[in-house]
């Protein structure tokens, strides 16, 4: 169960995972200990699973991102296929999808013909029909739900 003061813990902490504790406290009115109790125990328990970077994948040579849908060719094997993808540095994430197809992925590139590398490294290792999606523009991404309208339960 998450309470209103930790779900707003995780609300800036999200926003700016590098943010001193101390700040979150005061941010909150709330004593520090309590804050890093709170943070410790959210962690424990799984909620918090760690931090990441926003990065800019143009700079760093990948700006073409897909959207590639999987259909595999041996039926309950999805966790088996996610596993084998994920030793494909440019998967950058894997979901179980209901409809058509199995797996959706996001992947990442430096070109077109590098997208067509990794696609034909993905048609290879995981067997099936599949249809690709090339990202024109980004608007948004990565972005954080309200966390304090969700009813506690």
């Amino acid at each position: 169960m998450l309470d209103r003061l930790d779900r707003e813990i995780l609300g800036i902490l999200m926003r700016d995972a590098r943010i001193p504790l101390s700040t979150v406290a005061k941010t909150l009115d709330v004593a520090p200990a309590t804050i890093h109790q709170r943070v410790r125990r959210l962690t424990e328990r799984g909620v918090i699973r760690g931090s990441r970077l926003l990065v800019d994948w143009e700079t760093l040579g990948l700006p073409v991102v897909a959207v590639v849908s999987l259909a595999l060719d041996e039926a309950g094997k999805m966790r088996e296929a996610a596993d084998r993808l994920a030793a494909i540095d440019h998967v950058q994430s894997c979901f179980a999808i209901t409809g058509e197809f199995d797996l959706m992925l996001v992947v990442r590139a430096g070109s077109s013909e590098h997208l067509g590398e990794v696609l034909q490294t993905i048609r290879s290792t995981v067997p099936g029909r599949s249809r690709t999606n090339v990202v024109l523009t980004t608007y948004y991404e990565g972005r954080i739900p309200g966390l304090t309208e969700v009813a506690d339960g």
